[in-house]
Formats: structure tokens, sequence, C-alpha cells
């Protein structure tokens, strides 16, 4: 299946979190990469903030490791480039948020060319999202 047509979520730390106590809603998330139908997107700043290793990780480190399996691009792991970093920065300054990790997730929420909202992002905590950019109010899954 062409990744370009699947539908994108982004998922941010309280996801992943989720994910690691076996939400059935992010269990089922998780077999839709397996399969192929939907493509993720996990920040580097959310997985610096989640990742503590060991065997309590295992679905994450299962997720993760289909960043590197073929078919690529299931499983994205944003970069946080130079450019990415003064964006955070900008939005911080513009918005009055300062959680790096939050405004990365709201920034992964907007496709990189065309600016437009196309990914649904998947949250425990809508608001502080939502305060970074009120247009994700319909792009948000709470878990």
């Amino acid at each position: 299946m062409d990744t370009d047509l699947m539908e994108r979520f982004v998922l941010d730390s309280g996801a992943l979190i989720q994910l690691e106590r076996g939400n059935g809603k992010m269990i089922e998330l998780l077999a839709q990469v397996i399969e192929g139908t939907i493509v993720v997107t996990i920040p580097r700043t959310v997985l610096a903030e989640v990742w503590r290793g060991g065997p309590r990780q295992a679905r994450l480190a299962a997720l993760l490791k289909l960043a590197d399996a073929e078919p690529a691009n299931r499983v994205v792991i944003d970069e946080l480039t130079r450019q990415r970093a003064k964006e955070i920065g900008k939005k911080i300054g513009s918005c009055g948020h300062d959680d790096i990790v939050d405004v990365n997730v709201a920034l992964c929420g907007r496709n990189p060319s065309s600016g437009q909202v196309d990914r649904t992002i998947v949250t425990a905590d809508k608001a502080d999202l939502i305060r970074v950019d009120p247009e994700l109010r319909h792009a948000i899954s709470v878990i």
C-alpha cells in the first residue's frame, strides 16, 4: 500500500505511555501499523521523554523496530533538526507554551510541505496541544 495515501498519526508521550500500559486503543493502533494500514510519527522529543528501556517497554520497542523495517515509512521518527529547533523556539514565542515536547508534537501534526493539518495527534492531553495550535482542535484523538 502506498504510504502517501495512508491515514497518518502523531503519537505524543501520553499515547506511548498508554501503549506501554496495554491500552486497547493503542494496541489496535500498533496492530494497524504492523498490518501496514496506517503510518505513525513519533517525534524524537517524545521518545526522549518516555524511553527508559527494559521489558516494561516491549510494545514501544516493537513499535520502534518498525521504523527500521521494510516496508519503510510505517513508523517515522521525526528528526529534531536545527530548522525544527528554530521552529519550536518561534512557536514557543508566539503561543506562550514553553513545553518543547508539546510544541514539537503540534508541529508534527502539520504537513511539512503545505503546512496543512493532515495528521491525527493521539494524546492524553488535548488542552496543551490546542494552546500551542488551536487549528489542531479537530485533529486530536484523546486516549
